[in-house]
């Protein structure tokens, strides 16, 4: 489900609206907590950039995981190689990793929330600056965003960092 924009700038810049912001969105994400999601485990085999993984499960097969409610830079973009780094870090090769599986994109990927070593890789990466929350797909990671912004961690160190969608539809009108 794809949401509205909302204008994070604004809110990073107004302490009051930063704070009851992130307590609204804590309220749904504890309820969303409430259901039970389906899990998946498998073995790190690749990690593709700051989003994306590729693990082996218990029936042997390969299966493309996308990191859920984060939107990380592309590889030929600032911050890009440092993200995949980040996560190759975070999630390394034959590394064992659990998923909560949150959906299926239009790619045929899982979409899931990544936890290796017990870290919630995805968190992580917003928390430290190495992608922005997708806002337009969930509001789980905002307030992790406004944090990073706020400290100026990771691409937040920038003075104006480049969206990976927005970086996207510009190498595609550049083709």
């Amino acid at each position: 489900m794809k949401m509205n924009k909302l204008p994070l700038k604004y809110i990073t810049k107004n302490p009051i609206f930063a704070i009851i912001f992130v307590v609204i969105v804590s309220v749904c994400v504890l309820y969303e907590e409430m259901t039970p999601p389906q899990e998946i485990q498998g073995k790190i085999l690749k990690v593709y950039d700051g989003d994306t993984i590729t693990i082996l499960n218990n029936d042997n097969e390969k299966l493309r995981i996308r990191l859920f409610g984060l939107d990380a830079p592309e590889s030929n973009q600032s911050f890009g190689n440092i993200s995949t780094q980040n996560l190759q870090v975070l999630c390394p090769v034959d590394t064992l990793a659990n998923i909560k599986i949150k959906d299926k994109d239009k790619y045929g990927r899982i979409v899931g929330i990544v936890f290796c070593n017990g870290v919630n890789a995805n968190a992580n990466q917003v928390k430290n600056g190495f992608a922005w929350a997708y806002s337009e797909y969930a509001y789980r990671y905002i307030p992790l965003e406004i944090l990073a912004r706020i400290q100026k961690k990771g691409l937040w160190s920038e003075p104006n960092p480049v969206k990976p969608s927005d970086f996207r539809k510009n190498e595609k009108g550049k083709k």
